[in-house]
């Protein structure tokens, strides 16, 4: 075997031949064997070489030292660890072998990474997009980045790193694995379910509801029973709701706030009872009655039957849209979500204590005059004298002989409850009066009348005719 004669400065490459905890040995074919310490074997020094080198491994190391007495060549690793880092970066630019580097320094088109004593460049193009956004917070931090660059033009090195291949795969097992999880989610979710969940979006006619990794939309006619005009007015966004699917379609939930909610007819029947008072606004006129609003979006319907116990009683021209009136319920409906009102049973009805007849004479109290006649009141309701009926000679001036609390006696004409209509007569009475008087008269003239001659010779005659 030829023996190397080595000065210091050679690069030489031999075989451990045997390892200690401070000190390998190495063949390099030279007069004696090469040594390497710990503190000339890497950076950071290992603690102990044993399990780090094996007998047998090729080292590349460079003669450091060389001395005759005693005998001995120390090797130094370290001058070439630069080199042999550059090559492993360069492998790894081959391979694509993810690695785990330290943040050196944030600069303004990218970061410059530490890695095997080499300087790394990572553009922000090649970065994840959250990253980029929180850039200042990354220096000193560690990152797996791929090598895809290693070239060295003289002593000038160009090294750099990408995450592009990092995040995309991160990003794809992401989306695969949502699209898993999703699946198994929505596959035990099925319609009529009741299910807790997050406002994710809104939108100007619907609102997306997340779920764990399903969504579903909540549409703005299913928010309330109630009219919402924006959508907003009812959601805020990570506002929690509880929704009802109404309908899965695939991998599409259509949800539904309103469902589990009373209607708002279902609230008013709730809280009240046939023969309740309410007070509500009149919203439509119809002819058959008027649509009253009782409550938020309920509505009942006041029949023209219901408007008053007169029937002479134009309650429909008179009332407004918007007014306020205080009825009772008569009916309610929930099947139908009807409701039957009325206004005439809040109101007494004088006619029910009625019990004259026509030709009663009754005392009559005289309410209101005018040239047309007189108003009195007879048992609580009210009736007409015409002003033909007030004396047998006409009156062109009713007031100058009636007045306002005057009682009367008068002849019963027409009664009719169903109209209510009450007619009377003071003339009537005042000619039976009269008829009455001259009746008197009328017999004493008959017993004083001249005899006939039948009255003479009445009895004469009757023996006659007998012969």
């Amino acid at each position: 075997m030829e023996l190397k004669f080595l000065r210091q400065g050679s690069i030489v490459e031999g075989t451990v031949i045997k390892v200690e905890s401070n000190t390998i040995y190495l063949d390099i074919q030279a007069q004696t064997e090469g040594k390497i310490h710990l503190d000339n074997y890497d950076k950071p020094a290992p603690d102990t070489f044993e399990g780090l080198v094996q007998v047998g491994q090729k080292v590349k190391a460079r003669v450091q030292k060389i001395t005759d007495d005693p005998a001995q060549i120390l090797l130094s690793r370290l001058p070439l660890l630069v080199e042999e880092k550059f090559e492993k970066i360069q492998a790894l630019a081959q391979s694509g072998e993810t690695v785990k580097a330290k943040v050196k320094q944030v600069l303004e088109k990218g970061l410059v990474f530490n890695y095997l004593e080499n300087e790394v460049f990572l553009p922000y193009s090649l970065l994840d997009f959250d990253l980029v956004k929180n850039k200042e917070e990354l220096k000193g931090k560690t990152l797996e980045i791929q090598i895809i660059e290693a070239s060295q033009k003289g002593r000038s090195k160009r090294i750099v790193a990408s995450r592009k291949a990092i995040f995309e795969k991160e990003r794809q097992e992401a989306y695969e694995q949502r699209l898993q999880q999703r699946q198994d989610e929505l596959e035990v979710i099925n319609t009529g379910d009741v299910l807790k969940g997050i406002v994710d979006k809104i939108e100007p006619h619907a609102a997306t509801i997340r779920f764990n990794f399903v969504v579903g939309l909540l549409r703005i006619s299913q928010v309330s029973h109630f009219r919402i005009e924006k959508i907003e007015d009812a959601l805020t966004l990570g506002q929690e709701v509880e929704v009802k699917v109404i309908k899965k379609e695939g991998n599409r939930l259509d949800l539904s706030m309103k469902a589990l909610q009373k209607t708002p007819y279902e609230m008013f029947y709730q809280n009240h009872k046939v023969g309740d008072t309410v007070t509500g606004t009149v919203f439509q006129k119809l002819p058959f009655g008027i649509i009253v609003e009782v409550a938020k979006d309920v509505r009942g319907l006041l029949h023209k039957n219901e408007f008053s116990w007169n029937p002479n009683d134009n309650f429909e021209a008179y009332v407004k849209i918007g007014e306020e009136l205080t009825l009772a319920i008569i009916q309610l409906d929930a099947k139908k979500e009807r409701i039957a009102l009325s206004k005439k049973a809040l109101e007494d009805n004088p006619w029910k204590n009625v019990s004259i007849k026509r030709g009663d004479v009754v005392s009559a109290k005289v309410t209101a005059v005018s040239k047309e006649g007189v108003k009195v009141e007879v048992q609580g309701v009210e009736g007409d004298i015409q002003a033909s009926e007030l004396a047998v000679e006409k009156i062109n001036k009713p007031e100058d002989y009636f007045a306002v609390g005057d009682e009367v006696n008068a002849v019963v004409t027409e009664v009719n409850r169903d109209s209510w209509s009450l007619k009377l007569s003071i003339r009537r009475i005042l000619e039976k009066a009269e008829r009455a008087s001259y009746e008197q008269y009328l017999e004493e003239d008959e017993s004083e009348k001249n005899p006939t001659l039948g009255d003479l010779f009445g009895d004469k005659l009757q023996k006659s005719k007998k012969k």
